[in-house]
């Protein structure tokens, strides 16, 4: 069966990689399909989608501000542009199905799909839905989310909850091999710490007053700290830099780190899905400016579940963090349980559930 997607979603890479996911499971299971994405001239994805050898067209689009302005108008025309843009790519395409996965960038696009009669999708990843997908849930044919508790945000004839679709190296992870390649012992205690594909600023300068007390633990420490603070953060890290602490720029293998790690100190994005897979406690610190504070939301479910630990960054200390994330990693019974609720969180066959609602939906609008 011949099969014709777009894919639409940016900004971070929480909304390109469950769509790089979809798209590569669309392809493993139609190897003639035609795979298109559409993003913003200015997110991650123009990184990642080529890099994964996919074909990328950009739209002139930005998030809507907060406050009534002048930028806000402009955002509009923007955004209204971007719709009549979206409309020549779509008859130029000609897609069989449009899949939106986050990010304003999908707004027109997906607006514009609906709206000429085309197979829509939504994917929501967050607890809290984000504006965008609250926006088009009234238009768009299926709405698959992440979080149950999602699912009352949207109409109860559309939402189905499918998990997030996780990248195949998560998938084919696991601790033991993982620890091979990085050359780590496997009685070693790790740590992750890891900000984001954007780096975050108060959780890095909060973790490396943390180094000292770590390292004479012992403890095998990776810190993602993103490109934005790597060279600040690298200046405090000379003194520690060595066995027992690898300071990472830009992880291109965070799949690897997350299997090796016994504990993820992690902003709760799109990341909570890959942690609730592998059944890797973790305490999760919400970026106060995260929009609607949907990170908060996600890191709550983990909280209640038992899975996590959640700190709010207006009262958290680097001593708080560090006793914490200590207390955790040397208490055999607390990693064990909070794995195993982790792990119930998960949604191992998120990708192939929402590639068969793809072509379900592809079946009901023959045309």
């Amino acid at each position: 069966m011949k099969i014709k997607v777009i894919f639409s979603g940016g900004g971070t890479g929480g909304h390109v990689y469950p769509a790089i996911s979809l798209a590569h499971e669309v392809i493993k299971r139609h190897p003639t399909a035609e795979v298109l994405f559409v993003g913003a001239k200015r997110g991650l994805e123009n990184q990642i989608v080529p890099s994964e050898g996919f074909r990328l067209l950009t739209l002139e689009i930005s998030s809507l501000p907060r406050r009534l302005s002048i930028e806000q108008l402009r955002t509009v025309y923007r955004a209204l542009r971007g719709v009549v843009h979206a409309r020549n790519i779509l008859r130029d395409f000609s897609p069989d199905i449009v899949v939106g996965t986050g990010g304003y960038v999908a707004g027109p696009l997906l607006l514009a799909a609906a709206l000429f009669g085309y197979p829509t999708l939504i994917h929501e990843q967050n607890a809290f839905p984000s504006l965008t997908n609250r926006l088009l849930a009234r238009f768009v044919d299926k709405i698959a989310v992440s979080h149950r508790a999602a699912t009352k945000f949207f109409p109860a004839h559309k939402v189905v909850v499918t998990g997030n679709p996780l990248r195949p190296e998560i998938l084919g992870a696991d601790r033991e091999g993982a620890r091979l390649r990085l050359n780590v012992p496997l009685l070693d205690k790790v740590l992750l710490v890891v900000g984001g594909s954007g780096g975050a600023r108060v959780l890095n300068e909060m973790f490396s007053s943390c180094y000292d007390d770590f390292s004479r633990k012992k403890v095998r420490v990776f810190h993602v700290t993103g490109r934005r603070d790597y060279e600040a953060i690298n200046k405090v890290a000379q003194d520690y830099l060595g066995p027992y602490l690898t300071l990472i720029e830009y992880a291109t293998n965070l799949p690897e780190l997350l299997a090796a790690a016994d504990l993820v100190i992690s902003r709760p994005g799109g990341t909570t899905a890959e942690l609730a897979y592998l059944g890797k406690p973790s305490i999760l610190i919400p970026a106060p400016i995260a929009a609607e504070n949907h990170q908060y939301h996600n890191a709550k479910v983990f909280s209640e579940a038992g899975a996590a630990i959640l700190m709010e960054e207006h009262s958290l200390t680097s001593r708080l963090l560090g006793e914490k994330a200590s207390e955790i990693l040397f208490s055999e019974a607390q990693l064990s349980s909070m794995s195993r609720q982790a792990y119930r969180l998960a949604f191992p066959a998120a990708t192939k559930d929402i590639c068969d609602l793809l072509e379900n939906l592809k079946n009901q609008h023959r045309k």
